[in-house]
């Protein structure tokens, strides 16, 4: 499973680089750092789900992440791109501490 989420990483990194990638639901309107962020997110909160973390922390950790991306998405919709950055920067954080 990591050689594929590997694989889907090495395509999608240049895309993100460059601006191009598709972007979550609520992303169309969101400036580019932030529709970017967001899609790092959820390629990372769809990697952790992929492995299935056991460990209960894990757990709530990844779920955390989760409620920060919804949150952020709502965020996005609203147009409130300075509070959807603050908690995809916070997902991303914990996410990075779950993906190794």
């Amino acid at each position: 499973m990591r050689a594929k989420a590997r694989l889907v990483a090495s395509i999608l990194a240049p895309l993100l680089l460059a601006g191009t990638a598709p972007t979550g639901a609520f992303a169309g309107d969101a400036p580019a750092g932030v529709a970017a962020l967001e899609r790092e997110v959820s390629l990372k909160i769809a990697h952790v789900r992929d492995e299935g973390p056991t460990d209960p922390a894990k757990r709530t950790m990844l779920s955390e992440a989760e409620r920060l991306d919804q949150k952020a998405e709502q965020e996005i919709a609203k147009a409130d791109y300075h509070s959807a950055r603050h908690d995809l920067l916070s997902a991303n954080k914990i996410l990075d501490g779950l993906v190794k």
